[in-house]
Formats: C-alpha cells, structure tokens, sequence
C-alpha cells in the first residue's frame, strides 16, 4: 500500500482533567491510504498512558472542513487512529482532549 503524506497545519488542546494538563501530542503524522480511502493518525504523547479524544478539519479558521472525530487509546507514550473521511484532506487541523491516567 501506499500512503500519502498530508500537510500539518496546526494542534488546538483542550484538557479534560487535571492530569490532562500536563498530557499534550508531542508529535503526530497522517498518512492517507487512498486504496482503503483511510486517514491514519499516529503519534507521541508527554503521558505514558490515557485516552485521547480526535477531531480532525481539512484545513484552518472558520474556512475548515470537519473530516472526522475518533477516539484512540495512548500506550507507552503511542497512540494511533483511523480516520475514513469522504475525500482525501489537504492540510489537517487537529484538536483533541486527553484525559490521562
């Protein structure tokens, strides 16, 4: 399979707890899978374990588009999700909560 590699835009945190606060993606990439029309999101958290809540935007400011949200477990500091949008993104936005153990 091939994946594409999409542009990052930019990450907008919202905590969830106290622990939260101290939680944020370190590090994070897409890559689009266009056989399976599948948005994989992968990345490093500061938390070694948690959950993590998505929401993904085709682009930025009040001109986004809402691709999709998912909900991914963090283990050993990783986590990873699969997103099926409608059309390939161009440039992600993600937002996202944690609430971390």
């Amino acid at each position: 399979m091939r994946a594409t590699a999409i542009a990052l835009v930019t990450c907008i945190v919202s905590a969830t707890s106290a622990l939260a606060e101290e939680c944020k993606i370190e590090d994070w990439k897409a890559d689009y899978q266009a056989m399976m029309k599948a948005l994989t999101i992968e990345g490093v958290t500061t938390c070694k374990a948690g959950m993590l809540q998505l929401r993904l935007y085709d682009g930025k400011g009040d001109t986004r588009q809402f691709v999709g949200v998912e909900t991914a477990f963090i283990d050993g500091h990783i986590f990873e999700a699969i997103i099926m949008p409608t059309e390939k993104p161009k440039a992600l936005t993600l937002q996202y909560s944690i609430d971390a153990e």
